[in-house]
């Protein structure tokens, strides 16, 4: 009986020590929907894209229009939470197309208020001491993987694209007459 415990025992030592893995995640078939190709050029693309990111509130934090790459941010509050949202773009253009990779990655931060008066007697509040302090803990972070998200954000993307293209349109016109 001991040496039943004792291997259950052992067992359950080892199986609970187990680690999850990522570099086996990467590598396993998913269904990606982070990326699309649009039928225009670069340029066209990165203005559209601006224009929707802009549109959405989004504030942008680091940008290169020659490598077609953008990260920008947009802060929510629900009482003492924030919640972040980090949007990255990168545009690889073709000849005739360009594809645009999204990935956006939600923090959730916690704001903790400490107390830090203190008390002679445990009732009087003493001058010059303490005050409150305030922090940000952080409580979690994921990658979005929403695919409705991901076909919205396309989705006016492609509204602009067509809004450019109409006004890229006339001003061809206007300019041969």
């Amino acid at each position: 009986m001991r040496k039943f415990v004792f291997l259950w025992c052992f067992a359950f030592l080892f199986a609970s020590c187990a680690t999850f893995n990522p570099s086996k995640e990467i590598f396993k078939e998913k269904a990606s929907y982070n990326f699309k190709e649009f039928p225009v050029s670069g340029k066209i693309l990165y203005q559209a894209l601006i224009k929707t990111i802009y549109f959405h509130s989004f504030i942008i934090e680091k940008e290169n229009k020659e490598e077609g790459f953008i990260l920008a941010k947009r802060c929510f509050q629900k009482g003492k939470r924030n919640i972040v949202l980090l949007l990255q773009a990168k545009i690889i253009p073709d000849e005739n197309k360009s594809t645009l990779y999204l990935n956006a990655l939600q923090t959730t931060e916690r704001l903790f208020v400490a107390d830090r008066t203190r008390f002679f007697l445990w009732i009087i509040p003493l001058p010059g001491g303490g005050g409150k302090e305030a922090s940000r803990i952080k409580e979690g972070e994921k990658v979005i993987e929403d695919k409705e998200f991901y076909q919205k954000f396309f989705k006016e993307i492609e509204k602009e694209i067509d809004k450019l293209k109409k006004k890229l349109e006339d001003k061809e016109k206007k300019e041969k007459k």
